[in-house]
């Protein structure tokens, strides 16, 4: 079987979509992408089609795909990450692997062409019930290092927000949005793989596609200044194939000097309830299962377990 390669053109996002849907169910990622949500993260990212891409097509249907998007850092850590898919009735032919390579010199490419002194990494992730991606991971010489779990929780039952001393909890104001991002930044100082996010990548973050700021919120002290925050998305096309409708916690967070305060906790109280009375049936988040703030454990403490099996990230 033979295929033609190219990199993705900006006309491609529909059978881009179409791909990345169909493997996801497979590949155990239960989530539906609109062609409009993939533009905007390609170019958020960014992910420069001409250079950064590579698509295997057979017979003029997209059967395969890879790409890698930079994230230029000065503190701590480099990375590139490389993603891809191939189509199920074309896995088992080596098309997996060939892009893959690709990826990856090209990742490798990047991070080499780069001046910044801090050390570089290539990432790629993978559901663990993934096993095929996996084991060519392996042979291409990656192995895991962090594990990830997706958690989740019912709203049929949820807990009052318990009021935290000298702190109040807001309404997300976009107007304070760049106030916001530093202090993400600063909270995710001590967080492993995390280094600061850019103004452009927060703002598409927030009020980009999925953003819910209705449902999200800001903790401030007593002098208005933010201390935490809590991001909501919500993917309506997600709702067939879990079959209930979900809001998910992207982003939590909150500053070092303020935490063991309970801040966290009425956050995502807040959170919970506006959920139940927007009419959703199920809240989730995602969570290093070695974050150093003990998240994993305040989670489970609000209800939160374990819908999905962890996924791995490698590195090179």
């Amino acid at each position: 079987m033979s295929f033609d390669f190219r990199p993705l053109r900006d006309s491609d996002y529909e059978a881009l979509a179409d791909l990345v849907n169909e493997a996801s169910v497979v590949d155990g990622r239960a989530q539906v992408q609109a062609p409009e949500e993939i533009r905007e993260d390609f170019e958020s990212t960014p992910v420069h089609l001409p250079v950064d891409t590579l698509a295997a097509w057979h017979e003029g249907e997209l059967v395969g795909v890879v790409y890698s998007y930079y994230l230029p850092s000065e503190e701590r850590e480099e990375r590139c990450y490389v993603f891809g898919t191939v189509r199920p009735a074309y896995r088992g032919k080596r098309l997996g692997r060939h892009l893959l390579e690709w990826g990856l010199a090209r990742a490798e490419a990047v991070l080499s062409a780069s001046n910044s002194k801090v050390p570089k990494y290539v990432r790629v992730d993978a559901s663990m019930s993934n096993t095929s991606s996996l084991r060519l991971f392996e042979r291409c010489g990656l192995q895991p290092i962090r594990y990830f779990a997706d958690l989740h929780r019912p709203l049929l039952d949820v807990p009052q927000p318990s009021p935290v001393n000298g702190i109040n909890i807001t309404n997300w104001n976009l107007a304070r949005n760049e106030e916001a991002r530093i202090v993400k930044n600063d909270a995710f100082r001590d967080h492993w793989g995390s280094t600061p996010v850019t103004a452009e990548w927060w703002a598409t973050g927030t009020t980009g596609f999925g953003s819910r700021i209705d449902l999200s919120y800001f903790a401030l002290n007593d002098r208005d200044e933010i201390v935490g925050y809590l991001h909501t998305h919500r993917f309506d096309n997600d709702d067939e194939l879990l079959g209930a409708k979900y809001a998910w916690i992207h982003n939590i967070g909150t500053l070092k000097a303020w935490r063991g305060r309970g801040i966290a906790s009425a956050l995502i109280s807040t959170a919970l309830v506006a959920y139940k009375d927007a009419g959703l049936d199920m809240a989730a988040l995602g969570v290093d299962s070695a974050n150093p703030t003990g998240a994993y454990r305040l989670y489970e403490s609000l209800g939160f377990g374990c819908g999905a099996v962890p996924s791995p990230t490698s590195a090179s």
